[in-house]
């Protein structure tokens, strides 16, 4: 082999294996000091964009938590004072049964009605006033509020707008033309009534009601037991499902009877606020038919008479005017608070049902973020156990080189011996 001095090819080599070794302690240390593996690009270009897109979706994960727990506060908000707005309505019905009692005076009557238009004020009150974040949730004024839920677009969780105000609180009620003095309620239990066919029905050709419910009986021996018929016949309806069985029974719809200030019993349908019948606007139901006479071979004594002259529309009655200073308007008042509690416990339902939705939302999205977190984990972070055994193999490496550079330096000296 050639004895050189100006290149020497030892010192070379040894000098690059050390600048790698050297390339390779800095990585480690870079690594160990950051705890990961990937801290730029040319670390591992596939594995950044891949763990990019993980923390993409681990962030928007976590904010959607977020997103779903304040979701929860929001319905813990609105349930609370829908628990407040329902425990006020309990009592003013608890109110209303006392007055319709014959033993209040008029006195009473009043006395009684005064605290019944403070809880209506309270309600009105808790309604205008319940709010979450500044924004007014119980006043109707959002016809739907949307939760990002999700870290992608579209995953949301909706809750529809809730108006609790009085004036969108009640129930719609049908009252029959012809009323009954008692002693013409106990010629009925007497001698038996005929009771012509009841159609209910809602307004509108596409409504659930549309084909309407019937009912008709020749046995009926009084209007308590004609009422309870009806009642029957509502229930079959709704047992029978369908259309008409599903309309029937989201119109909430029931018979009773109602003594008049008179004295005279008349028969009443009410049905839900909001029973959506028509598709348009607040809907409605109408009754038609009905007719009260003597049995057959009966001598009438109080003459057929119609129930409903004509098909009868329901009128709408909210707790705006509602007031229990008569018997009558008492027992009106009870049908009204009725309709009113079944929309607010459908309406805390409906709230109840989505906050158990947002926790296992919250649920959900915490599992993924968990799994996301642990994948991203394996691509990016550094392996201590790994990368201190790799510390300790280029340590090494790099004394070995600066040895071995030393000595390849040292080479070129033996050239002088053939000088001498």
């Amino acid at each position: 082999m050639a004895q050189v001095i100006n290149t020497n090819m030892q010192s070379l080599n040894a000098q690059r294996n050390l600048a790698t070794s050297q390339k390779m302690l800095g990585n480690t240390l870079e690594r160990l000091s950051t705890g990961l593996r990937i801290n730029s690009a040319k670390d591992d270009a596939a594995g950044l964009a891949i763990s990019e897109r993980f923390t993409s979706q681990i962030k928007g994960l976590n904010q959607a938590m977020r997103n779903a727990n304040d979701g929860v506060s929001f319905t813990q908000t609105a349930e609370a004072s829908l628990s407040t707005i329902g425990a006020n309505m309990q009592r003013i019905r608890e109110l209303a049964v006392q007055s319709t009692n014959a033993s209040n005076s008029a006195g009473d009557r009043t006395a009684l009605d005064n605290e019944v238009q403070g809880l209506l004020k309270e309600i009105q009150r808790v309604a205008l006033n319940t709010e979450f974040n500044g924004r007014a949730i119980l006043d109707g004024s959002d016809s739907a509020n949307f939760f990002q839920v999700g870290s992608n677009q579209g995953q949301m969780i909706s809750i529809s707008g809730v108006n609790s105000k009085l004036s969108a609180l009640g129930n719609q009620e049908i009252e029959s033309v012809a009323s009954y003095t008692t002693e013409e309620l106990r010629r009925m239990e007497s001698q038996g009534v005929t009771v012509g066919s009841v159609t209910i029905q809602g307004l509108g050709g596409a409504g659930k009601l549309a084909s309407g419910i019937s009912f008709s009986s020749a046995s009926a021996s009084s209007l308590e037991e004609a009422v309870s018929n009806i009642n029957k016949a509502i229930q079959d309806e709704i047992d029978k499902g369908g259309t008409t069985g599903e309309g029937v029974a989201d119109a909430n719809l029931r018979a009773f009877l109602r003594v008049g200030n008179d004295g005279e019993t008349s028969l009443v349908i009410t049905g839900d606020h909001n029973t959506n019948t028509s598709g348009a606007g607040v809907a409605q139901f109408k009754v038609s038919g009905g007719s009260i006479g003597a049995q057959t071979g009966q001598a009438s004594q109080f003459g057929e008479t119609n129930l409903w002259a004509s098909a009868k529309t329901a009128g709408v009655q909210t707790l705006e005017d509602l007031d229990i200073m008569t018997r009558e308007t008492a027992t009106d008042a009870m049908g009204r608070i009725d309709g009113a509690l079944n929309q607010i416990n459908a309406l805390r339902a409906e709230i109840g049902a989505t906050q158990v939705r947002f926790e296992q939302t919250i649920s959900s999205l915490s599992v993924s973020s968990d799994n996301m977190s642990a994948a991203r984990s394996r691509i990016r972070d550094a392996d201590f156990a790994a990368e201190t055994a790799e510390l300790t193999r280029v340590q090494i490496l790099q004394q070995a080189g600066i040895s071995v550079l030393s000595q390849a330096n040292s080479s070129p000296q033996s050239a002088l011996a053939l000088l001498q």
